[in-house]
């Protein structure tokens, strides 16, 4: 089987996920994830029609006094394709509270994009996609994996230098769909002052909730629109947060013809306290235009949470064709082997 470069991301992308249970030093973490990492490039079909290594990374980051990491990200590249590089971004660690608390739900107060300005338009994002991107920006491999000592900056300019020519593709799920795309629109705005002008980038998120305002996702879109794909799925909560009026249709989502799965009183409580937070903060999508994946109703599934899990984990895989090529199970051990 051929795949698509967006199957292959996804693949990527999901193998972030790796070590998401793990506890003890982040240096402790990252060789376990290298191991698995290493792994997989061996046996994932995906992976098989290519020689991939992975050349930086993973870098991991668990929060003071917290026991799960909540940040990963890690660059891989094809053997023998020097100059093409493949950034991948972790999501949501379900398991870290503290990764769901700072990465996900502060978005009532929103940060200036401080990469660029444009007259008329006032750029802003989350405050947890800023401090996310803060996070990845700061990330350096330890002693004795790839590209130890090095921020993801120092890495490219090191091996691609000021002028040089390269390709790069940033890709992530969920929190790393949002995280992916705002990290490559950073790399395009710091070209030709901290990074070669002549570096392609590009990228393809999946699952991602907005990033920041109108202004921002126009502004994304002027700059990599062409170079971006956006996936999601129809039936995936995550990319309908935090746009105001996107949020309001969650109450509904799963209702249909063939199955009626509503939320409980406290989960209806949550989506109007989201819908609150957000008013007036017009949050965007990036691509808004963009159709999504058709998804399915999982008919077994019949409690709403259990449904959007569901949905924004295994979704994906169901929906691009991908459920024997990658190992649900095997990538998120306990934290979803009930939903399969």
């Amino acid at each position: 089987m051929s795949y698509t470069k967006e199957q292959l991301m996804l693949a990527f992308s999901y193998m972030s996920y790796y070590g998401i249970t793990h506890t003890g030093s982040a240096k402790k973490n990252a060789e376990l994830i290298l191991k698995k990492m290493k792994e997989a490039l061996k046996t994932w079909k995906p992976f098989q029609e290519d020689d991939w290594e992975v050349v930086w990374g993973p870098a991991v980051y668990t929060m003071p006094f917290t026991i799960f990491n909540d940040a990963m990200m890690y660059v891989i590249q094809k053997k023998g394709a020097e100059g093409e590089y493949v950034i991948a971004i972790r999501g949501t660690n379900p398991v870290s509270i503290s990764d769901w608390l700072f990465n996900d739900f502060m978005v009532s107060a929103m940060k200036k994009w401080p990469y660029a300005s444009v007259e008329g338009r006032i750029l802003k994002i989350s405050e947890s996609t800023s401090y996310g991107l803060k996070t990845l920006q700061k990330l350096k491999p330890k002693s004795h994996i790839p590209g130890e000592n090095k921020t993801i900056l120092q890495f490219l300019n090191e091996k691609i230098g000021p002028e040089g020519k390269a390709k790069i593709c940033v890709t992530g799920h969920s929190k790393g769909g949002a995280l992916s795309s705002t990290l490559a629109l950073w790399l395009k705005d710091i070209q030709g002052v901290k990074l070669s002008q002549n570096i392609d980038i590009s990228t393809i998120p999946f699952a991602g909730p907005t990033a920041g305002n109108a202004d921002f996702a126009d502004y994304f879109d002027d700059c990599l629109g062409d170079q971006c794909t956006r996936i999601a799925n129809s039936l995936d909560i995550v990319p309908y947060a935090w746009n105001t009026n996107s949020l309001k249709k969650l109450k509904s989502i799963y209702i249909s013809e063939q199955a009626s799965v509503k939320p409980l009183l406290y989960q209806r409580a949550l989506i109007r306290a989201m819908i609150a937070e957000t008013k007036g903060k017009k949050y965007k999508q990036i691509k808004a235009e963009t159709p999504p994946l058709e998804g399915n109703i999982n008919p077994i599934l019949i409690e709403y949470l259990v449904q959007a899990a569901y949905q924004h984990v295994v979704g994906y895989p169901e929906l691009m064709g991908m459920m024997d090529d990658i190992p649900l199970t095997d990538i998120f051990e306990d934290a979803i082997a009930g939903l399969l």
